[in-house]
């Protein structure tokens, strides 16, 4: 059988790469923000004193240390999948990126010493805090530099430098167009993912016990993880912008792909989850308000004004472009493409969701942050407000798979064709040769 002819019956290779990449991101992605979460809840223990910063850095640790193997083992599952169905694609990758991908393997083997030894020190370094803190941060350290390293092959896929000789191949190939801004997409949607995930576990716990000082303590994780989680996400409007307007500069047809074409319904979905993750945040932030150790009406005021906004600019966002809503499954109404909703346009309009979202998240989650320097009465949260962070813990969820499908679908342009290397390998692992980036190694070889 031809090199890279093997296939998977029934559901393809395609499908098996994807499955296995879009867990292994869930798992790692939780990971790393959740060591530099653990690791700031240790810091922030010691420095207030209060016991349930440290003893919920502890849980989040073991649960880090629990979790990490199974993320290894679908890493390591991922790159021999990887080897054996697209070895022409995976031989190219380790042509241009020898050196990133070992760095990627030290940084990660370090990350798994560091994480383990420092949760196993935990009581041995009970009386040398400061070091046993630097353990943790080092860990994440660790965890985002093997995190920069695949991002910079992960960009590379999208969006290609060209390059013209062998001494310039490395550096060009790492800082592509796109590597800067996704990394930092990255970056902070590891907190926001790990923090939703966080509140929706307190939460769920939250219901389920029924000893006063557990129900404490879990509305009490539920409230931090919510910080998190809704404190990062408003940044992402910005950096998501730069990002895609990296790719519409870089990779023009790849931005029509998932802005404009059959795929933008994708996006649109995507516009969704968000909204339905502000929403449920900022319902949840009005409702704790009433919980305040000191009365803030006004505060409390201010905040449903601010959760009003926020139904306004998410609708704003959710508008449709045009009555087309998924050509591929006959989802459209009023004459489909041909019908423009003038609301739903990216300009002036999509423009204004986006800002108006993150201006709003601002204004709501300062004023959050406000009431908790004077304190909540922990444990008489309401039922659905849980119920509203256990949503948000499945909505993002579901807004990372959709990240991750758009992002990669962009490199199909309708599959005519398609490419695993944008413009230079194609899906069935064919080099294209006329301005593809791998051409000085193959005039090296030569």
């Amino acid at each position: 059988m031809p090199i890279g002819n093997l296939d998977v019956p029934i559901i393809g290779k395609n499908v098996v790469i994807a499955v296995l990449v879009q867990t292994h991101i869930l798992f790692a992605a939780f990971i790393i923000g959740a060591v530099l979460i653990a690791a700031t809840s240790e810091y922030l223990g010691m420095v207030t004193k209060q016991a349930n910063y440290e003893r919920f850095a502890r849980n989040l640790a073991r649960f880090v240390v629990l979790l990490f193997a199974s993320g290894a083992a679908l890493a390591i599952t991922f790159v021999l999948a990887l080897v054996t169905l697209f070895p022409v694609f995976f031989s190219i990758l380790q042509n241009i990126f020898f050196w990133v991908f070992l760095v990627e393997a030290f940084m990660f083997l370090g990350q798994i010493i560091i994480v383990y030894a420092w949760y196993n020190v935990w009581d041995k370094l009970a009386y040398r805090k400061s070091l046993h803190v630097v353990f943790g941060f080092i860990a994440g350290f660790f965890g985002l530099m093997a995190m920069t390293m695949i991002d910079a092959v992960a960009s590379f896929m999208l969006t290609p430098a060209e390059v013209t000789s062998q001494s310039e191949l490395v550096a060009r190939s790492f800082l592509n167009q796109t590597m800067v801004p996704l990394n930092m997409h990255r970056f902070v949607g590891n907190f926001s993912y790990a923090g939703f995930l966080i509140a929706g576990w307190g939460a769920w716990r939250y219901l389920r016990t029924t000893r006063e000082s557990e129900r404490e303590y879990y509305d009490w994780m539920g409230h931090f993880g919510l910080i998190w989680g809704f404190g990062f996400l408003i940044m992402q409007p910005v950096i998501g912008y730069g990002y895609l307007k990296g790719i519409r500069e870089s990779a023009p047809e790849s931005f029509n792909t998932i802005m404009l074409g059959d795929k933008a319904w994708v996006f649109n979905l995507l516009v969704l989850w968000i909204a339905v993750l502000s929403i449920a945040s900022t319902a949840y932030f009005v409702h704790k308000l009433r919980f305040t150790v000191k009365p803030m009406e006004t505060m409390r005021k201010l905040a449903v004004g601010g959760l009003g906004f926020t139904a306004l600019f998410t609708i704003l966002n959710v508008i449709p472009a045009d009555a087309d809503l998924i050509s591929q499954i006959g989802l459209t109404f009023a004459g489909g493409d041909s019908t423009s909703i003038p609301l739903g346009s990216m300009y002036p309009w999509k423009y204004i969701g986006l800002i108006g979202l993150m201006l709003v998240g601002f204004f709501v989650i300062a004023l959050y942050l406000r009431a908790t320097a004077t304190g909540f009465h922990w444990g008489r949260a309401s039922r659905w407000s849980q119920y509203a962070l256990m949503a948000c813990s499945v909505f993002v969820v579901f807004t990372m798979v959709t990240m991750g499908y758009t992002r990669e679908t962009a490199r199909r342009v309708d599959n005519n064709p398609g490419y695993l290397i944008n413009d230079c390998v194609t899906l069935d692992q064919k080099i294209v040769s006329e301005g593809c980036p791998t051409e000085p190694l193959m005039e090296a070889a030569e």
